[in-house]
């Protein structure tokens, strides 16, 4: 995957790259992707832009987009992305390390992701090679996210603060809910899906809190 650019027109259709997003968050968010797709295709240096996250699955609702972009050579200029907006940069000479390792965000940009944008079907390859090799994420790395989650919700709920508790309860439930389906050999969807998932495995109860905060989360 390290070979020398080729700049030939990019795989998927300017056109058509909006449709690979279910669900846009605002309209910050979509327009600032229509800048991101002008600059990728005017900057040789940009492989491949990947949408993740619940914003590519079949859900009620997602609050935010999650962006992969992959480039090589030197890190492009690009759009600040608006709150709305996680986006996470990776050097193509790193990606199959990574995978390699487990890297979990990647993982399941690699398995669940939408193209956007790419150049020379280079998404597409990368895909191909690694979509039956990937590893489940780590269970243990969930639960030391999940403890320190909790750790910060204690804090914070001591403090008054019950907005920002509520928000890592959330967080920590979320991180159980993939260490719990990562044990029974499940790749984790997106945070709208574990309940169900949790459900299919018998996690019953797990399934019951995270879709409680969840509700709680879409009345503040």
């Amino acid at each position: 995957m390290n070979g020398p650019a080729i700049t030939q027109r990019p795989h998927v259709a300017p056109d058509r790259w909006e449709a690979a997003v279910c669900s846009w968050p605002d309209n910050e968010a979509r327009g600032w992707a229509r800048d991101l797709m002008q600059a990728a295709r005017q900057n040789g240096a940009v492989n491949a832009v990947v949408a993740t996250g619940s914003a590519v699955r079949n859900v009620d609702r997602s609050d935010d987009l999650d962006v992969v972009l992959v480039y090589h050579a030197a890190r492009p200029s690009l759009p600040r992305p608006p709150i709305s907006v996680d986006l996470r940069c990776y050097d193509q000479a790193d990606v199959s390390a990574r995978l390699t390792a487990g890297h979990s965000y990647l993982s399941w940009a690699v398995r669940f992701g939408r193209v956007l944008y790419e150049r020379d079907q280079w998404w597409s390859r990368l895909r191909a090679e690694w979509n039956d090799r990937l590893l489940l994420p780590s269970a243990a790395e969930a639960i030391e996210r999940a403890q320190r989650a909790e750790r910060q919700r204690d804090g914070l709920a001591a403090a008054g603060d019950d907005d920002a508790a509520a928000e890592l309860q959330l967080a920590a439930l979320t991180h159980r809910a993939r260490a719990a389906l990562t044990r029974s050999g499940v790749f984790p969807q997106s945070r709208p899906e574990l309940a169900a998932q949790l459900r299919r495995i018998g996690e019953d109860a797990l399934a019951e809190r995270l879709g409680d905060a969840l509700a709680r989360r879409s009345l503040l």
